[in-house]
């Protein structure tokens, strides 16, 4: 359990480092207000970070981190297309984020089938540890604002608690998860 939120909470922290050079990428090919370079670089941290131990329970690292990538990518990238089609649809980041988390728990439900009967228990687990770590994000709209680093370091802070929250919810199912038999076909 310790050593899936560790590794949760460094993905998330990668992926916040991530998703900044991506943005900056993103802006020097002249899709700067894109917001899929959000989702790709958190999905990729958090996903890398994890397939780690996965691979010890699960055997299927790739298919787990392609799963977290293309999850959480997957909101942002129908954002991106709605606005490319004019098609008005509000922004949230939060809600993308927890839309992300479902979208990655049913892809990664998929993966631990095998191994578990209690699989379908991901979804809402994923759902909930991601929303928590959306949350966290949203905190920042309600801190007082405080100019500087020292500012920027509170923001970089908060957010990078979501991920401890990730780790910790998603670890306690994944326990709960695979201690059930597996599956019989």
């Amino acid at each position: 359990m310790a050593h899936w939120t560790g590794a949760t909470f460094l993905g998330w922290s990668l992926g916040f480092v991530l998703l900044l050079l991506f943005i900056a990428v993103a802006g020097m090919l002249g899709v700067g207000n894109a917001q899929f370079p959000l989702g790709l670089g958190m999905g990729t941290g958090v996903g890398a970070l994890q397939r780690r131990l996965v691979a010890e329970r699960v055997q299927a690292p790739t298919a787990w981190w392609r799963a977290s990538i293309l999850g959480v990518t997957a909101p942002f990238v129908a954002w991106d297309l709605a606005k490319l089609l004019r098609v008005p649809l509000p922004y949230a980041l939060a809600g993308a984020v927890v839309l992300g988390g479902l979208t990655v728990g049913v892809l990664q439900a998929r993966v631990l089938r095998a191994h578990s009967s209690r699989s379908a228990e991901w979804i809402p687990a994923s759902l909930l540890g991601w929303a928590l770590a959306a949350v966290m994000v949203a905190v920042n709209d309600f801190l007082p604002k405080i100019p500087g680093l020292f500012g920027a370091l509170i923001y970089v802070a908060v957010v990078l608690v979501g991920g401890l929250l990730l780790g910790l919810t998603t670890g306690l199912a994944l326990e709960h998860i695979l201690k059930a038999p597996t599956p019989t076909v």
